[in-house]
């Protein structure tokens, strides 16, 4: 099958959106299928690792350069292509930019996160696949998403039950037609044969004898950075890893941490080396709070299905996660413990008492290791993919 993945995501970029982006890509690409990565412009042209620039291919497409494949944590990569936008309409043209690009390639399948690249390619009357994140927004978002609800060659997944049942309620044109609740998933290969903690810090010149406890994503509100900030003060003795931000925001942590001696801020790192970052850990921290804010999308906290749960599952260390019900779809007793994002000093206790405890530490991380092995890239693609040509099993 050929696929035209039509995506708004800057690539390449620290962000999430782009991260899942290229993880579905390959995904595709591996369950055998063709796959052109449609993207917006770029301010350069992606480089190989000689410095020099690679020249678009007589169709348009791009390979991926070997450090990008590295960024993303890809085991092979595949075909890429950027478009052009007019100047008069910049970014409010890249919806029938991206569609236009895919109808030159003539896809079996076009595939899009973005509402309005979706309507746009869909007038091209290919077959196209919505994968929805969280509900639309502003004042176009719903317009164009009632717009689609009336397109029968539009099918719909979403990343969380919760979201399905949102939409359902906001939109009653959604009575009876099917939707794939489909959630996000893990490169289940990039977390084989991981070192113990202690060799994982030595490889990485971190403190190796120091009971470590790790973070990963981002550091803007609603993450329980302030949360790990008060556990770090509470245990002097325990060594924080935190991992993720740009070099702004981890400067202003900093700042406002008072440049604890026991954080240690990481910044981001390439996906190819979280495994072994979260190896390096003795627990995975996931404090998420009540409200959890994606820039100009709203709380999340009910719909959310974040990446980096199935890392923390996958990377077979004990995790500590706010007991939240997006969260509880994944996480349970037996493979975490489950904790009120707002109650640092039970964070706290509860950290103590696994470093005391090793056993249990095994226990629980062995069980969300088994618990996330269904939940491959590779496994969410064929899923979709026989979703999108109408088999729903």
């Amino acid at each position: 099958m050929k696929i035209a993945y039509l995506s708004s995501a800057t690539v390449p970029s620290t962000s999430a959106n782009s991260l899942q982006v290229m993880k579905m890509c390959q995904a595709f690409s591996q369950e055998g299928n063709e796959v052109h990565l449609i993207l917006p412009p770029a301010d350069e042209t992606l480089s190989d690792d000689g410095g020099g620039k690679i020249s678009a291919l007589p169709s348009g497409d791009i390979p991926l350069s070997d450090s990008v494949i590295r960024q993303y944590g890809l085991a092979s990569g595949f075909l890429s292509r950027r478009v052009k936008l007019l100047p008069l309409l910049g970014r409010r043209g890249l919806a029938w930019a991206e569609a236009d690009e895919a109808a030159r390639i003539t896809p079996d399948l076009a595939y899009t996160r973005g509402i309005d690249i979706a309507w746009a390619v869909s007038q091209h009357g290919f077959p196209v696949m919505l994968e929805i994140h969280h509900p639309p927004t502003g004042r176009i978002g719903p317009l164009y998403f009632r717009q689609i609800l009336r397109i029968p060659n539009i099918r719909l997944a979403v990343i969380s039950r919760a979201l399905e049942e949102n939409l359902r309620r906001t939109y009653p044109a959604l009575h009876g037609r099917d939707i794939l609740v489909i959630p996000d998933a893990v490169d289940t290969e990039q977390f084989r044969n991981l070192p113990a903690p202690a060799r994982a810090r030595g490889r990485l010149n971190l403190a190796v004898n120091k009971f470590t406890a790790g973070y990963f994503g981002s550091l803007v509100a609603g993450r329980g950075v302030e949360l790990i900030c008060e556990l770090a003060r509470r245990i002097p003795g325990m060594e924080f890893l935190m991992l993720g931000g740009n070099p702004e925001e981890v400067e202003a942590w900093k700042t406002r941490t008072g440049a604890s001696e026991n954080i240690r801020w990481l910044g981001h790192v390439p996906n190819a080396e979280v495994p072994l970052h979260q190896a390096a850990c003795d627990v995975l921290l996931m404090p998420y709070q009540r409200e959890v804010t994606i820039r100009g999308k709203g709380n999340t906290a009910e719909i959310m299905s974040p990446m980096k749960l199935y890392e923390y599952m996958a990377a077979g260390r004990a995790i500590l996660s706010s007991d939240l019900p997006a969260l509880r779809v994944m996480l349970h007793e037996a493979n975490s413990i489950l904790l009120p994002p707002e109650d640092a000093a039970a964070w706290a206790e509860a950290l103590a008492k696994l470093r005391k405890n090793p056993e249990k530490r095994k226990r629980i991380a062995a069980q969300a290791r088994a618990d996330v092995r269904p939940y491959s890239w590779r496994g969410r693609a064929k899923r979709i993919l026989e979703f999108a040509a109408g088999s729903h099993g």
